[in-house]
């Protein structure tokens, strides 16, 4: 035991001994009551974390939902607005609108080739660094919400549109499906191939970063051990050094 005993022992042993017969009494167990005052501290703490949290989370989320309220009946209204006004003009800006939205999807896909490996390493660093799970919920029901309201106004005047402009969009339809098809499916083959990047690096990354802790940790039980290891050796020198000191005194005594 001498061995493992440290020069820098921390702490206090509070141990009641009485002198005679060599009779030991245990005292309080002085970690215990600090852990016991620890875990009163340590819940108290969190409880008010969590009130707080509790109190900021709702305003936010309840702002988030006017927001996305505000915007869609705006949008809407905009909607109702432009497919009113376009009607009487549609049949002779068809072909013209249809010849600049292939143009756009031409250039579209080229920009979003030419960015897309730059994005996705703007994912994987933004994904490492950031959790929140909360409002993924929150994302997908406001999206579901903004995506039904607008199809559905949409629909009501996408037929009032078809009714007056039927014969002259549906070549103007089938050029631009045929190129949105041929657009999507080039861009889906990227899409595939950056996700798989993506995955590999954030798990990479969990797997080093989990590593490193467990590393960290281990060591510092080690240490810990090691040092109370010590602690006890020093106490057990000092009560043994006690104890023959007293029997010592007590041999003394007989004359």
């Amino acid at each position: 035991m001498k061995a493992l005993k440290s020069k820098l022992a921390i702490g206090v042993i509070a141990t009641g001994l009485v002198a005679g017969m060599g009779t030991a009494f245990a005292a309080t167990d002085a970690g215990a009551q600090l852990q016991g005052w620890y875990n009163s501290a340590t819940t108290a703490a969190k409880l008010a974390i969590a009130g707080d949290f509790g109190s900021y989370y709702a305003t936010k989320a309840k702002a988030l939902d006017d927001n996305v309220d505000s915007g869609l009946n705006a949008a809407r209204v905009n909607i109702k607005t432009t497919g009113e006004a376009e009607l009487a003009g549609v049949n002779s800006a068809i072909n013209t609108q249809n010849s600049a939205y292939l143009n756009q999807i031409s250039d579209k896909k080229a920009s979003i080739t030419g960015s897309i490996g730059a994005e996705y390493d703007a994912l994987v660093n933004t994904t490492n660094a950031v959790t929140n799970g909360s409002l993924v919920a929150i994302g997908i029901a406001d999206t579901i919400e903004i995506t039904n309201g607008v199809k559905n106004h949409e629909g009501v005047y996408t037929n009032r549109l078809n009714d007056g402009a039927k014969t002259t969009s549906d070549a103007a339809v089938a050029a631009l499906t045929g190129k949105i098809l041929e657009t999507k499916a080039a861009l889906e083959a990227l899409l595939a191939t950056e996700k798989a990047t993506a995955t590999t690096e954030v798990k990479a990354n969990l797997d080093t970063k989990i590593g490193a802790l467990q590393t960290k940790l281990t060591e510092l039980t080690t240490q810990l051990q090691t040092a109370a290891q010590g602690r006890i050796a020093d106490r057990a020198d000092v009560l043994e050094t006690k104890a023959l000191s007293d029997l010592e005194n007590i041999v003394k005594s007989i004359n």
